[in-house]
Parts: C-alpha cells; structure tokens; sequence
C-alpha cells in the first residue's frame, strides 16, 4: 500500500528524480536522530499533514505518534527500515527473479505513489487487483480509511480458492 516493490520495474517514472528526500536523510545512521531530537513533534506534524494532504489528524492520534517516536532510540528504530533499504531492495529482487506471487495481491496507492506498486506488480503476480484512492495522502489508513475499506474488505471476503 502506497509504497513500492524494492526496483522491480513498474516504477520508473515514480523515481525519475529520485527517491523522496527523506529515504536519503533517515538512511545516514545518526543523522536524522541529531537533528531531530528535540524536534519530535515538529517533524511529525509535517509527515501528518503532507501524508493526508493538508488535512491532517486527530490531536490523540498526532499524540501518539510523538509519543512513539520521541527520543534518539525511538527515531533510530524508525529510521532503521530505510537503513535496511539496499538489503531488503536485494531480497525483493531475488524473489521476484525466483518466480511469480501465485497467491491474490492487492495494490492500494494515494498520492504521491499513485499506481507504481501496482505496475511493478502487473510482472510477478498471478492474480493482480490494484486502486488509486482518489484524493488521498500518502498515510492512506489516516487520511481515508472508509475508502481504504472499500477496498480491502471485498478484496479479503472474496473467498479465493486456495
């Protein structure tokens, strides 16, 4: 949902100019952790309010994202996933080269990723559904998730053969 598949291809224009801004700076071990700390709450306020186009969210819910997220060893834990980029981007690839997804795969993207998963997935999955949610941010469970249902719920109750 809303992200994509390591490099499988699909995605080229997506990444034309490069990854988004942020995979490079929470990808430098320490860095982002030295200049966020202390300016927690700031930094995610950002995320929130761009990842559902300006709306933003609930102060309970903008609280506990601080809450999670505060602190040199909690932004080093987030951080981590983009640290771990080029292995997981490696693991990806060597699946996709090993054969295709037989099981049902549903592709969800927003804005800005729009339907790059779902290209990068039209080559190795088997059985393929795939939706733009229009009108909606990144953070796709925070900005609209009535529509993120919409899809999701007939996609899980659809009672594919094993």
């Amino acid at each position: 949902m809303e992200a994509l598949l390591g490099t499988v291809p699909g995605a080229e224009d997506f990444l034309a100019a490069g990854p988004p801004w942020w995979f490079g700076f929470h990808a430098v071990p320490g860095l982002a952790e030295t200049v966020l700390s202390g300016q927690e709450a700031r930094y995610i306020e950002w995320f929130l309010t761009s990842g559902t186009r300006g709306r933003g969210v609930r102060a309970d819910i903008h609280n506990a994202f601080v809450d999670a997220y505060t602190g040199n060893d909690a932004l080093r834990c987030a951080f981590s996933y983009y640290r771990a980029l080029p292995t997981s981007t490696q693991q990806i690839n060597d699946a996709a080269a090993a054969g295709r997804l037989t099981t049902p795969t549903l592709a969800i993207g927003a804005h800005p990723v729009g339907d790059a998963l779902e290209r990068q997935l039209h080559a190795i999955a088997e059985d393929l559904t795939g939706h733009v949610i229009p009108d909606c941010g990144h953070i796709i469970p925070l900005d609209r998730p009535r529509e993120l249902l919409s899809h999701m719920l007939p996609f899980l109750a659809a009672g594919r053969p094993a």
